[in-house]
C-alpha cells in the first residue's frame, strides 16, 4: 500500500470502510490544483468519494460502474476493480485508468487511484507503422537532446520536471531518469531556486527570460558560467510550462575576464555608437577611464561634456567630419573627470561601419588612458629644454672664463712682461755705466717677474686649486672656508671634517670642493643666510662618503627650474660618481643639500680652526 501512495504518478487516496477519504498523496493534490478542482478536492480528507460517485452515476453510465465496482471491493467481494475512462480538455485528449484494491490487514477501507494513460491510449489509436516511425523520431530526437552539451528541458506550471535531457547529469550530479516528477528546487537546489524565482514567475506568466547564473560544478572544485533562457509553453492562450535552455559560457566569460584585465592593465576601454542616435555603449573599463557611473547620459553630446574646454569645440567638429566623410576616428584629447576632477589625456581610435547604401550606422573604437605617457613626454620635453638652456649657459660661461683669462692676461701678464722687456732693453742700451741705476732696474724686473707668479698662481688656483693633490680634500675644504669666512663675516659658520677621511680618487676630490664653492656662493648670493654648518665623513656602515651643508636662509623652489648653470652642475657631478644628491628646501627655514658619494678610504690626520667658524674632527 505504501508504494502505492508514495507513486510519483497516479492520484492515490485512501477510503475508509464507508467510502470516505482518510489519506490523499502528493500527485492528487497537484492533478486536483492543476484542473481547477476545488480547494476542497485538493485537500482530499474527509470528502465521501462513494457520495460523489453516486451523484455523478445518475447522469454517467462510467460514474455508474465505477460505483458498482467500489463498492464490490469494499464488501470484500472483489480483490481489484479497474476501468478506463475518458477526460477530454479543450485542448487536449486524456484517458485515464481508476482502480480499486482492498487494504490489507485488521483496518477496513480501500486504496483508490487514478492513472494517466492517455501516451498509450494515443499510441494504439495510431497505425501500427506510424507508431514505429514516432517511437523512432522519439527515440532520434532524445539521442539528439542527450548528445549537446546544455541543459534542455521542461517544466510544468507546478514546477515538476517532464524531461530532462543527459546534460543535467554534468551540471547537478543527478541522473536524468530520476528527475520527470521533481520538483524545480530538488533538482537545482534551494539558494538557485529562490535567485532564479523571479525569473520562473515570470516566464509562467508568459514572458521568455534570459540571464546569467553561476553554477558551482558537483564535486565542488570549479564553477561553470551559464546563460540560461526560460521559454513559456502557451497553448490556447493558457501556459502549461515553460522549456529550459542553459548553456554553458565558461570559456566565453573566461575571454571576458582575459580582456578586462588586458584592457585594465593598458588602461583601454571599448566603445560602440549609434550614429542616427549619436548613442554609445562602451565597456565597464572605459567608464572607470572616463570617471562616469552607468546613469550618466552617454551620448556624443554627453563626451562632449567631458572634453576639457580648450579641447571640446575642436574634438566634437573632428568626430563629425570623420562620420561625414566615413573615414578613421584617431585623436588625443583631454578629458575632465566627473568623479575626481582630474585633467586626464586620452587617445580614441574608431572606425565607422556603412551599410549596403553608404549610410554611417555605427562607429567601434577604443579609448586608452594616455595621461602618464603625456607627462612623461612633457617631462622629457622639459629636460631636452634645460638641457639645452644648460649647454647655452655652459658655453656662456665657458666664453666670459676665456674672456676673464684673456683679460686677466692682457692686464696683468702683459704689462709686466712689457715692463720687463723695457727695463732688460735699457740695461742692454746703458751698459754698465751707471751702477745705481741697473740695480733699480734690476728690482723693477724681480718687481714684475713677482707679480707675473702671483697672477699666473691666482689663475691656476681658479682652474683647479693646487691644494686638493698636495694636502688632500680636508685641508682643501679648512683653507676654502677659512678665506670664504674671512670675506664674509656676518655669517657665523661651524664644520665638521673627518680629519681621517681620504678621498683616493682626484674626480671625487674635485667633485667635493666644487660642490661646496657653489653652495657657500649660493648662501652669499641668494640666501641671506646667517648661520651655515657643513659635515663631511664617511657613512657609518658602508665605504661610501657623506657630504652635508646646511644654511637658515630664505630657502628656494626646489622644483622650479633655475636660471643659473650651479645645481644642475652639481647633480651632474654627483650622477656621473654613481652617487645620489638630495636637495631640500624650506620657505624661510633655509636649504639643505645632501650628498652621497661611493668610495671613501682611510686614513690621514688634520685638523683646522677659524676665527670666523670653527672645524673640528
Amino acid at each position: 500500500m505504501h508504494s502505492l501512495i508514495d507513486s510519483q504518478y497516479d492520484s492515490i487516496a485512501v477510503l475508509d470502510e464507508h467510502g470516505v477519504i482518510i489519506s490523499i498523496n502528493q500527485v492528487w493534490r497537484t492533478f486536483a490544483e492543476s484542473y481547477g478542482g476545488s480547494a476542497a478536492l485538493a485537500a482530499g480528507v474527509g470528502i465521501d468519494y462513494l457520495a460523489a460517485l453516486r451523484r455523478a452515476a445518475a447522469i454517467d453510465s462510467l460514474a455508474a460502474a465505477a460505483l458498482r465496482g467500489c463498492e464490490e471491493v469494499l464488501a470484500g467481494r472483489q480483490t481489484l476493480f479497474s476501468l478506463e475512462y475518458p477526460c477530454h480538455s479543450p485542448d487536449r485528449e486524456r484517458w485515464f485508468e481508476c482502480y480499486a484494491t482492498p487494504l490489507l490487514g485488521a483496518i477496513k477501507g480501500m486504496v483508490v487511484g487514478h492513472r494517466d494513460i492517455s501516451a498509450h491510449k494515443l499510441a494504439e489509436s495510431v497505425p501500427k507503422e506510424h507508431r514505429f516511425g514516432r517511437r523512432q523520431s522519439e527515440r532520434d530526437l532524445n539521442a539528439l537532446l542527450n548528445s549537446v552539451s546544455s541543459m534542455i528541458g521542461y517544466w510544468d506550471r507546478n514546477l515538476r520536471n517532464r524531461f530532462a535531457n543527459h546534460a543535467y547529469r554534468d551540471w547537478f550530479g543527478i541522473e536524468p531518469a530520476t528527475i520527470p516528477g521533481k520538483h524545480i528546487r530538488e533538482v537545482i537546489g534551494e539558494e538557485r531556486y529562490r535567485l532564479n524565482l523571479p525569473y520562473i514567475e515570470a516566464v509562467l506568466g508568459g514572458a521568455a527570460q534570459q540571464f546569467e547564473r553561476a553554477i558551482p560544478s558537483p564535486d565542488g572544485h570549479s564553477v561553470n558560467h551559464a546563460l540560461a533562457r526560460y521559454i513559456p509553453d502557451i497553448i490556447n492562450g493558457e501556459v502549461q510550462g515553460f522549456f529550459v535552455e542553459v548553456v554553458d559560457v565558461t570559456p566565453i566569460k573566461r575571454s571576458e575576464q582575459a580582456l578586462q584585465r588586458a584592457q585594465e592593465l593598458g588602461r583601454l576601454g571599448s566603445f560602440l555608437i549609434e550614429l542616427p542616435s549619436e548613442s554609445w555603449i562602451g565597456s565597464p573599463m572605459l567608464e572607470r577611464i572616463f570617471g562616469i557611473c552607468p546613469t550618466c547620459e552617454h551620448t556624443v553630446s554627453g563626451w562632449g561634456e567631458l572634453l576639457h574646454a580648450a579641447d571640446r569645440q575642436a574634438t566634437l567638429d573632428y568626430f563629425h567630419q570623420v562620420v561625414a566623410e566615413r573615414g578613421v576616428f584617431d585623436r588625443q584629447y583631454r578629458i575632465i573627470r566627473p568623479s575626481d576632477g582630474t585633467l586626464r589625456w586620452m587617445h580614441g581610435l574608431g572606425q565607422v561601419e556603412c551599410a549596403a547604401n553608404g549610410e554611417a550606422l555605427r562607429m567601434v573604437g577604443t579609448v586608452q588612458d594616455i595621461t602618464e605617457r603625456k607627462l612623461a613626454e612633457e617631462a622629457t620635453k622639459l629636460l631636452l629644454d634645460e638641457n639645452t638652456r644648460l649647454v647655452r649657459q655652459l658655453i656662456s660661461v665657458q666664453e666670459h672664463e676665456r674672456a676673464e683669462l684673456a683679460r686677466e692676461l692682457h692686464d696683468e701678464l702683459s704689462q709686466h712682461v712689457t715692463a720687463i722687456r723695457a727695463f732688460a732693453g735699457a740695461i742692454q742700451h746703458n751698459g754698465g755705466h751707471d751702477r745705481e741705476w741697473i740695480k733699480a732696474a734690476a728690482q723693477a724686473i724681480e718687481d714684475s717677474a713677482r707679480a707675473i707668479y702671483q697672477v699666473s698662481h691666482r689663475l691656476m688656483e681658479g682652474l683647479r686649486p693646487n691644494i686638493l693633490d698636495a694636502a688632500g680634500i680636508v685641508e682643501a675644504l679648512a683653507s676654502l672656508l677659512e678665506v670664504w669666512g674671512q670675506q664674509h663675516p656676518e655669517i657665523k659658520w661651524r664644520a665638521s671634517l673627518d680629519h681621517e677621511l681620504v678621498c683616493p680618487t682626484a674626480p671625487v676630490r674635485v667633485a667635493i670642493y666644487r660642490i661646496v664653492q657653489e653652495c657657500l656662493n649660493n648662501v652669499t648670493q641668494h640666501a641671506h643666510a646667517k648661520r651655515l654648518r657643513l659635515v663631511l665623513a664617511r657613512r657609518q656602515h658602508g665605504d661610501s662618503l657623506r657630504l652635508l651643508i646646511r644654511d637658515d636662509g630664505v630657502g628656494m623652489d626646489v622644483g622650479a627650474p633655475h636660471a643659473g648653470f650651479g645645481l644642475a652642475g652639481m647633480r651632474e657631478r654627483v650622477l656621473s660618481l654613481g652617487g645620489s644628491l638630495q636637495i631640500r628646501s624650506w620657505h624661510g627655514a633655509g636649504t639643505r643639500v645632501r650628498v652621497l658619494l661611493p668610495s671613501v678610504e682611510p686614513p690621514a690626520k688634520i685638523v683646522v680652526g677659524s676665527r670666523q667658524g670653527s672645524i673640528r674632527p
